[in-house]
C-alpha cells in the first residue's frame, strides 16, 4: 500500500469502530461466526483462524473453509485434544466460507468495549482512496484477539493468521511503523502464552494492483515479518508466495504442534536476530541518508 497513510486521529477511529461494525452487520444480515467444538482428549486447544479479508485472499478463504472438517478429523487421531476452533475475518467476511464474522465484531459482541480494540475502520491513502487497509491489519489482529478472545482457562492457545501483504495496513513496502506493530503483536503473545502461525499467500502483482511488491527484495523483506511473528512465539510460518498450500497438512501440523506450550525466547537473542534479519533495511536507510547529506553537503559548497 502507499504508506503515507491519511489517518484520523486514534479517538475518532476507535469510536468509529461501533458504527462501522453495525453498518457491517445489517449489510449482512444476522451473523453467526462459526466455531468448531470436538474432540475428547486431555489438552485442551483454543484456535484462533483470523484471516486477511481483501480482494487477493478468497482463494485461501475457500480452500481453507472446505478442508477444515476432514483435518480435523485426521488431526484428532494423531494429536487427540478438547479443541475449539474459530474462524474470524479481518474487518470483514468472506461469503460461503467458515469466516463470516469479523474479529472485531465477535470480540464487542462478548462485551469488550470497542475502545480498546487496534482494529480499524476504513481509512483512504494519500492517493485519496481507500486500499481497504484494516482488513490487512494482520499485527493489529494479533493483537486483539490475544488480548480479549474468550481464552478457556486451562487451555492450550493458539492463532493462526493469514495474509499476503504487509502485516500492518497490507501494501509491497516493509516500514518502521510496521516492523514496530509486529514487535507489539509479538510482545503481546508472548506475555499471554499464545503460539502464533503465519501464513504468507501468494500475492497480487498484476500491474493494476496499486499494493503490489515493488521488488522482489521489498516482498522478502515483508516474508521476513511473517517468519519473524512465528519464530518468536515458538509457532511456524508458511511461506507461499508462489503457489497455494495444501491447506489439510499445514492445518494438521498447527493442530498438533499447539498442544506443546510455547517456549519463551530469549529476547536479548531475538532483537540480535531481527537486526540481521532487517539489515538490508537498515542498509537501504542508511544508504539513502548518506546520500541526501552528501547532495545538502554538494549544494551548500556550489555556493562559494
Amino acid at each position: 500500500m502507499d504508506r503515507n497513510k491519511i489517518n484520523e486521529p486514534e479517538n475518532n477511529n476507535q469510536a468509529n469502530i461501533s458504527n462501522y461494525q453495525e453498518v457491517l452487520s445489517r449489510s449482512l444480515g444476522e451473523i453467526n461466526t462459526s466455531q468448531i467444538v470436538t474432540g475428547n482428549g486431555q489438552i485442551a486447544l483454543d484456535l484462533v483462524v483470523v484471516i486477511d479479508t481483501s480482494g487477493s485472499m478468497s482463494d485461501e478463504a475457500g480452500d481453507l473453509s472446505k478442508q477444515i472438517d476432514a483435518t480435523i478429523e485426521a488431526a484428532s487421531a494423531k494429536c487427540p485434544s478438547h479443541l475449539r476452533a474459530t474462524f474470524l475475518g479481518i474487518e470483514g467476511t468472506w461469503p460461503n466460507t467458515k469466516f463470516d464474522q469479523s474479529a472485531s465484531e465477535y470480540l464487542i459482541k462478548r462485551g469488550v468495549n470497542e475502545r480498546d480494540l487496534q482494529a480499524r475502520v476504513p481509512f483512504k491513502e494519500a492517493d485519496g482512496r481507500d486500499h481497504a487497509g484494516n482488513k490487512e491489519d494482520l499485527c493489529r489482529a494479533v493483537i486483539d484477539i490475544s488480548k480479549h478472545f474468550d481464552w478457556r482457562d486451562d487451555a492450550r492457545r493458539a492463532i493462526f493468521v493469514l495474509g499476503d501483504e504487509g502485516m500492518d495496513g497490507g501494501g509491497g513496502i516493509l516500514t518502521r511503523a510496521a516492523i514496530a506493530k509486529n514487535n507489539e503483536a509479538i510482545s503481546v503473545a508472548q506475555d499471554l502464552g499464545i503460539k502464533v502461525y503465519t501464513y504468507q499467500g501468494t500475492p497480487d502483482d498484476s500491474l493494476t494492483n496499486l499494493d503490489r511488491f515493488p521488488t522482489l527484495a521489498d516482498r522478502d523483506n515483508v516474508t521476513r515479518e511473517y517468519e519473524r511473528l512465528a519464530k518468536e512465539t515458538d509457532g511456524r510460518a508458511y511461506i507461499y508466495t508462489t503457489g497455494i498450500a495444501n491447506f489439510s497438512l499445514v492445518l494438521q501440523e498447527i493442530l498438533c504442534d499447539s498442544l506443546t506450550p510455547p517456549v519463551k525466547t530469549d529476547r536479548r537473542f531475538a532483537e540480535c536476530d531481527s537486526v540481521c534479519e532487517n539489515l538490508p533495511l537498515i542498509i537501504n536507510t542508511v544508504n539513502t541518508l548518506s546520500d541526501i547529506i552528501k547532495k545538502t553537503i554538494d549544494s551548500c559548497c556550489s555556493r562559494y
